[in-house]
């Protein structure tokens, strides 16, 4: 109060010298006709919502942005090519890979790379061999590369990136074994199969570091499920070179999955693949020159568009991966770092040529 006070006088002091400056008497000054406001309390500043503690032993995934187990969280992930043939559905696993990717490998064929990190599932398969594109999406995410057998550029990329990799040609009958149902029906090269628990000790077993790496996530996350800003109606999402359609369900927030019209289905888990989101990377996409097998190369590093599909709205968006060792980044129409809604995300990566639509 004393503080107060001693403004007060100021002020009666400041007003008595204008007014004798005028000539005129100093006028009285009244309590009433001091700003009471000037002197009051300033507001205390609204304290911002701290942010919600994991609960006991969780930590968020830098890949869903969802609550996992710490320990896994803190796990390195594992990249796995998994065979994508009509005659290696439905596959095993899936269901609890926390991003997929699906690429054009020869012909119209595609394979899946799915990036595990909070995984338990006993049968993960079919496995199939590697290319150097899919090599590059494992290193994207530091991930132990997991594939059976590979193309002769896939082979170098691994060994040009250094990429801590197992591989079902070295452990056919241990890590990796052949499911007899599949090599029956189906033929061998539809039958490699392994589990979480076998990657996750063979990986203790060869001394790889299995801490996870810092850049792991590409993506953001929304505190809450948000709808796009504008967006264009994204109910149905059809990757015509992949045969595959996405349809969104208002009611789960996800989308499912479906190929050659039937639903894409999870071996294990007996259900139908969802997703949160669904990312379309366009890029080029070409036929070696000479190879007797049809295999494609892949420009995985570069930049360009493609387009985000969440919650029944899409938008365009925009890639870049400058060198083989900086992980991909993904930015929205404003040039801001993608955010995305926390969930399991799907990645398309399809050609330039025909323009995607």
């Amino acid at each position: 109060m004393r503080k107060y006070a001693l403004l007060i006088i100021c002020l009666m002091l400041i007003i008595a010298v204008f007014s004798a400056c005028g000539g005129g008497e100093p006028e009285e000054i009244s309590m009433a006709e001091i700003d009471h406001e000037m002197f009051a309390e300033p507001e205390p500043e609204p304290e911002s919502e701290p942010e919600p503690s994991p609960p006991e032993g969780m930590a968020v995934s830098l890949l869903t942005g969802l609550y996992i187990c710490e320990e896994a969280a803190d796990r390195r992930p594992f990249a796995v090519v998994f065979n994508n043939e009509s005659r290696a559905m439905p596959q095993s696993g899936l269901m609890q890979a926390d991003i997929i990717y699906e690429v054009l490998a020869e012909g119209v064929t595609t394979r899946l790379v799915a990036i595990f990190q909070d995984f338990d599932a006993e049968k993960i398969g079919p496995i199939r061999s590697s290319r150097n594109y899919m090599a590059e999406i494992a290193n994207d995410f530091g991930a132990v590369f997991v594939h059976h057998g590979g193309s002769p550029t896939g082979y170098a990329t691994i060994t040009n990136l250094g990429l801590s990799n197992l591989d079902g040609m070295r452990y056919d009958g241990t890590v990796f074994w052949r499911d007899p149902d599949r090599r029956r029906e189906r033929g061998m090269e539809h039958s490699s199969v392994t589990s979480a628990s076998n990657l996750l000790e063979v990986a203790e077993t060869r001394g790889f570091d299995m801490t996870a790496p810092d850049n792991l996530g590409l993506f953001g996350f929304l505190d809450e499920a948000t709808e796009i800003t504008d967006a264009n109606p994204a109910n149905t999402v059809n990757i015509a070179a992949h045969s595959s359609i996405f349809r969104f369900d208002p009611e789960t927030d996800n989308y499912y999955k479906y190929v050659w019209g039937n639903p894409h289905m999870d071996e294990y888990t007996d259900e139908q693949i969802s997703v949160t989101n669904v990312l379309v990377q366009v890029t080029n996409i070409h036929i070696i020159a000479g190879d007797a097998e049809g295999r494609r190369n892949v420009s995985i590093v570069g930049s360009g568009h493609g387009y985000l599909a969440t919650m029944g709205g899409y938008t365009r968006v925009y890639w870049e991966k400058p060198n083989h060792q900086t992980p991909t980044s993904w930015t929205d129409a404003d040039g801001e770092p993608l955010q995305l809604n926390r969930g399991r995300t799907w990645i398309s990566i399809v050609s330039s040529s025909p323009e995607f639509e």
